[in-house]
């Protein structure tokens, strides 16, 4: 037994009752007007069934829609295709969004005037149940297409949910290579532009196509019915540095030839680099203190009988000047001792209230005794919350850099806001080849570097919850920006 026979029987739905029904259409037809008139007076008097009608040109549709609803449902054929328009009824309100209480009290308004005219009309009392039984009929068919149809929509809605915030990139190409359907692509690899419909390698980056040699992955992934997997790309987007992992899956069906994975790996692998980077740090600092801690005494012993023997040469001793050296290569080894324990040194910052442009120019006081040529000038006012020590190290050591970068008589500009301080020089600025080792420890482009001061400036800033880094500046040589937790508010 179908589905429409079984709700016949279960209702008891007839030859009788459609004899009856369409015995009464003569009596309903003259007053179809009254009809939907009254009905959609009752609908727009309650504010959840009225918010699905747009405009009067939709709710004069639906007038003739529902004269025709009554026709057949006063006149039948009660068959498989009068079945189906029921069910498309259901499927509509579903997309409306009418609520299915509505329905059902909307059929309640509709039996209530088709009973009032049979009995006006004096027809038999039966055939007003024959008028609920359609009803109910129509209403079962209806309502169950409904829950069927809410419940798939609520599905998809909530598939559509979980696809939009995947953290990955999906698009589906069509035979002729055209994205036919996609994830809700991310905005740092696609840009703000629509996808669909656009040819693949238009629709990602063309960086990432040719880092990647898309074209000819595409190609084989097609050529062999395999799935090609390319798990780290380095590509340029959007002016940064970025990594990927892309995989072309083909596929067979009528609609999606391959399937293009996207998923971007950089937050993953610079993550992975700062523990290992912690890791190496951790490693070397210890190195670094029992080297330091080796070299120390020696040196102190060595400068104590330089200066010794120095003193007991007669001022115009030829040997004088060379000891004059020596004791110089002493002092810088001492300093390089210095950094190293000041590189390995744990760190335990003392955050409070600072004002960074006071403590700008605490350094530049200290600077421009030993640097009188240097211009030095803070501007702006800001603040931060950090340790005093730790920031004044901090400027110490990037006001110092840029001195030197300028020969020590070129212009230095410190300029200071809540919670970020910029350190810009006019030297000759930072060599490309050089900008990512910067923070490298022992990495240096002068001849007397330790390569330390850097690295330790990075380790203090960190230890206080912020960053630094090469930036760009108003001077044409480098600039550091260095980032801190803002005061608070």
């Amino acid at each position: 037994m179908d589905t429409f026979a079984e709700l016949k029987a279960w209702i008891g739905f007839g030859p009788a009752d459609e004899r009856a029904l369409q015995a009464a259409w003569p009596h309903v037809m003259p007053r179809l007007d009254e009809i939907t008139e009254r009905f959609y007076a009752k609908a727009m008097a309650f504010p959840g069934a009225a918010r699905v009608f747009q405009d009067e040109k939709q709710v004069e549709r639906l007038r003739v829609t529902l004269r025709q609803w009554v026709k057949e449902l006063l006149n039948g054929p009660w068959d498989d295709a009068y079945f189906q328009r029921r069910e498309r009824i259901g499927r509509v309100h579903v997309e409306v969004g009418l609520e299915s209480r509505y329905m059902i009290t909307a059929m309640n308004v509709v039996r209530e005037q088709l009973c009032e005219i049979v009995a006006a009309a004096r027809e038999p009392h039966a055939t007003c149940t024959s008028v609920h039984r359609a009803c109910d009929l129509d209403l079962a068919i209806m309502t169950g297409t409904y829950v069927e149809r809410r419940e798939a929509r609520e599905v998809r809605t909530l598939q559509e949910l979980i696809v939009s915030h995947m953290p990955v990139s999906v698009l589906i190409l069509d035979d002729a290579g055209r994205v036919s359907a996609a994830t809700r692509p991310s905005v740092r690899v696609f840009g703000d532009v629509e996808v669909i419909g656009r040819p693949w390698y238009e629709a990602l980056p063309a960086s990432l196509v040719r880092a990647g040699e898309l074209p000819e992955a595409m190609d084989r992934a097609l050529r062999t019915g395999r799935e090609i997997a390319l798990t780290r790309v380095d590509a340029r987007v959007g002016g940064v540095e970025r990594n990927f992992r892309i995989s072309l899956v083909p596929l067979d069906h009528p609609h999606a030839r391959v399937l293009v994975h996207v998923e971007e790996l950089t937050e993953a692998i610079a993550n992975e680099a700062r523990l290992v980077r912690a890791e190496s740090l951790a490693h070397l600092g210890a190195l670094s203190a029992a080297v330091a801690h080796e070299l120390r005494n020696p040196l102190a012993g060595i400068s104590g009988a330089i200066q010794v023997l120095s003193r007991s040469m007669a001022p115009d001793d030829r040997r004088k000047p060379v000891m004059d050296k020596v004791e110089q290569q002493v002092r810088r080894l001492d300093a390089l001792v210095t950094d190293l324990l000041d590189f390995a040194r744990p760190v335990q910052p003392r955050a409070v209230a600072l004002d960074l442009a006071e403590a700008a120019r605490g350094v530049c006081d200290g600077v421009a005794r030993e640097h009188p040529a240097l211009r030095l000038r803070v501007e702006g006012t800001g603040g931060a919350i950090a340790d005093a020590n730790f920031v004044h190290q901090v400027l110490l050591n990037l006001v110092l850099n840029a001195a030197q970068a300028t020969g020590g008589q070129g212009q230095v500009r410190i300029a200071v806001a809540d919670g970020w301080i910029l350190v810009s020089d006019d030297g000759p600025g930072i060599a490309p080849e050089a900008a990512e080792k910067l923070f490298q420890p022992f990495f240096t482009t002068r001849t007397r570097g330790t390569g330390l001061g850097l690295a330790i400036c990075r380790k203090l800033v960190g230890a206080m919850g912020g960053s630094i880094a090469a930036a760009s500046g108003p001077l044409k040589g480098a600039a550091f920006l260095v980032e801190l937790p803002g005061p608070a508010t």
